[in-house]
């Protein structure tokens, strides 16, 4: 049986990498805001967002070592726990790199589980733990991002404008085709809602739109040399805590952001590919094995 050589990631870009940088820009909003005499504000938005995740591996941030982030996005579709995006990150402060291994989530790999299958079954714990099996390296920090409440931050950063592909309706909202304009969490909420199973594609790639529109809000906040009043950057730490949940903390995020600062501002990524048998998208473990091998010489 012949096994067509896909290349989804190339096909149709990964929103992942843009909330990434997203959570990357906030975080130097926060770490800046200081300034503007909102310390308390900032800690209480860590300590709100902080979550202890079971699995990780400790990490001395403090003498500048390599360390791994594992990002997922998730959401809920029928009342079912989806992962709709995973990423492994490296971050070497010696390389001045930060790498980012996309998984496809969706594909069977080769414990033949899906990401998706693992996250729904097992939560990030498990989630957690087979990442640790699958690629032999620790998982020292989480960043999880609630797809559902994406929608609270875009409202907290004055809404957005975007080309929507198709029309549609959904929770009572009409969506034309066209330029949209959405100002509202419920309006965003409404627009990221996965209509059935032959919608999976469609969401991911409204997702994707969603993310660039808001990580474009984000960039003009931090370019803006015009100081708005403490409430607005308020409101928009108080919807990254809704949003986000992350077990790096406060003093954790400022040491990163002064020690590893070069290697968040130069990334790269790397895609496990799939091929097509029998109509399912798998990832060999050949393809796991060449990969895996990369992803660790970027931790040295």
């Amino acid at each position: 049986m012949s096994k067509k050589r896909r290349h989804p990631h190339r096909k149709k870009k990964h929103p992942v990498l843009k909330v990434i940088l997203i959570l990357v820009v906030l975080i130097l909003v926060a770490i800046g805001a200081i300034v503007y005499s909102m310390y308390k504000n900032v800690d209480r938005t860590f300590s709100n967002s902080y979550m202890n995740y079971p699995k990780t591996t400790q990490v001395d941030l403090k003498k500048s070592q390599p360390f791994t982030t594992l990002i997922i996005e998730t959401g809920t579709n029928n009342s079912k726990n989806v992962a709709y995006a995973a990423v492994l990150a490296s971050t070497n402060k010696t390389t001045k790199q930060t790498t980012f291994m996309n998984f496809p989530v969706f594909a069977t790999l080769p414990n033949t589980k899906t990401i998706n299958d693992i996250y729904s079954s097992e939560g990030t714990t498990g989630l957690i733990q087979s990442i640790k099996d699958l690629m032999h390296v620790s998982v020292n920090k989480v960043v999880q991002i609630d797809i559902d409440k994406m929608g609270s931050l875009i409202e907290a950063t004055g809404g957005i404008s975007m080309q929507n592909p198709r029309a549609f309706n959904a929770e009572g909202y009409e969506f034309k085709q066209g330029t949209i304009n959405l100002k509202t969490a419920d309006q965003v909420q409404a627009y990221l809602t996965q209509l059935d199973d032959a919608d999976l594609d469609a969401s991911i790639t409204r997702i994707q739109n969603v993310s660039m529109a808001l990580y474009g809000n984000v960039q003009n906040i931090v370019r803006s040399k015009k100081i708005q009043n403490i409430n607005y950057y308020r409101d928009i730490l108080s919807a990254f805590t809704n949003m986000a949940k992350t077990n790096v903390n406060f003093d954790e995020a400022k040491t990163i952001g002064l020690n590893y600062n070069k290697a968040l501002m130069h990334t790269s990524k790397l895609n496990l590919h799939t091929t097509d048998e029998a109509g399912k998208e798998v990832v060999s473990q050949v393809e796991l094995d060449s990969v895996k091998a990369l992803f660790e010489k970027t931790l040295k």
